[in-house]
């Protein structure tokens, strides 16, 4: 699903070709699927069953509930036991087992390739994109993963590069075949507002928030309801729309008014401004009728009045970006559960002055005697810094 240059694919087809002689005839999951004798076939006896383990494949299917009857016999692969669960099952070293399952893979992606594949609907929306550079933000703060943040500074990279216009300040909606159109929605904006806040905390590239500080006012311009509150879903003047509609249902995505409004109280947060405080006030209030009377439609939304009504915290880490000691500190700030906190990484004078403008109490917080330091706030009240790693895992808690 991912692009040459980074981006993420719309959606991939669930039915394929189930054989190239009868093109017309396919099926679900065919380019997936696999029987146990297709796996036999091409492993052997002794690997295959090592492969089958591993995977949950049964000789006659794992399907279960199949009302349908499009998997009779196959199997959906899925990691049934671990690699040790596996090696321990068949008497083996681990790293054996672990080597022997990577031929099996390598050999059976072999076989699939010459299946045909699935069609790809490769154009690249700014929303989903965004929704995707969170996942993989957060991902990779989480468990400490460089590939995920990679593939979310890519996917981030071609959205600024190829759909986003800094002079201007606006977001194309779709890209397909080298060319960005359609005017963003406000989901485009308020998804990749969320989507850079999120990137921040997981890279740390001060050049995030300033995006999503620009891309917060050129939202409020283009869709806000200065008089009613919340967010219209498109821009005023488009005469192909009977009226303009404020979407307020968190379906299979969260709605852009619900994005919008954590945006706003996320951005309250970090930067202390009026201006964001009283706009997510009034979004609230616009939107307190829905949340009230079908609050099992707006889990997102819900998500956003929990924030605006929490005890907020705020954790600074102060040095350089390479030092093992602030290494440390980020490991353990990242590796919790603060849904509450914004975390900020001063590491250079440079970052320090830049956030400055935005934080002002930022500008006085330094290394102490030379060491990465840790200050953590609430309500932009803090405590003395730290730099001792057991002191900061006390204040965390």
């Amino acid at each position: 699903m991912t692009s040459p240059d980074g981006a993420f694919y719309s959606a991939e087809d669930a039915d394929s070709v189930i054989d190239p002689a009868s093109p017309k005839e396919k099926g679900e999951g065919a380019f997936y699927i696999w029987t146990f004798a297709e796996i036999e076939q091409t492993l052997g006896s002794p690997l295959a069953k090592i492969f089958a383990y591993r995977y949950g494949v049964e000789p006659n299917g794992n399907v279960e509930n199949d009302p349908h009857g499009e998997f009779t016999g196959r199997n959906i692969l899925y990691v049934r036991h671990t690699i040790a669960e596996t090696a321990e099952h068949f008497h083996l070293p681990e790293k054996d087992a672990e080597a022997q399952l990577q031929n099996a893979v390598t050999q059976l992606l072999e076989v699939r390739s010459k299946r045909v594949r699935p069609h790809l609907d490769d154009k690249i929306l700014t929303a989903w994109n965004a929704l995707m550079i969170s996942a993989f933000a957060k991902a990779a703060a989480a468990l400490d993963e460089p590939r995920y943040l990679a593939a979310a500074q890519r996917a981030t990279q071609f959205i600024l590069a190829r759909m986003y216009d800094e002079t201007s300040r606006t977001l194309k909606r779709r890209f397909r075949d080298g060319d960005a159109a359609i005017p963003g929605f406000l989901d485009d904006y308020a998804f990749l507002i969320a989507a850079l806040l999120d990137l921040y905390q997981a890279g740390y590239d001060p050049s995030h928030i300033d995006t999503a500080l620009a891309l917060a006012s050129r939202m409020r311009d283009l869709f806000e309801d200065s008089t009613g509150g919340a967010f219209f879903t498109t821009v005023a003047g488009d005469t192909s729309l009977i009226l303009r509609m404020k979407d307020d249902y968190d379906g299979a995505e969260p709605s852009g008014n619900s994005v919008a409004l954590l945006d706003l109280l996320r951005l309250a947060h970090l930067t202390d401004r009026a201006e964001y405080r009283d706009a997510a006030a009034q979004t609230l209030q616009a939107l307190a009728p829905k949340m009230a009377n079908q609050p099992v439609a707006v889990p997102q939304m819900l998500v956003a009045l929990d924030y605006s009504l929490a005890a907020k915290r705020e954790v600074v880490i102060a040095g350089a970006a390479d030092s093992e000691a602030t290494r440390a500190l980020l490991r353990e700030l990242r590796g919790r559960f603060l849904p509450y906190a914004i975390s900020l990484l001063l590491d250079s004078d440079a970052t320090r002055a830049t956030f400055a403008a935005i934080w002002p109490a930022s500008a006085a917080m330094r290394e102490v005697n030379s060491h990465a330091a840790a200050y953590v706030c609430q309500n932009h009240v803090c405590q003395l810094p730290t730099a001792d790693l057991s002191k900061f895992i006390e204040l965390l808690q």
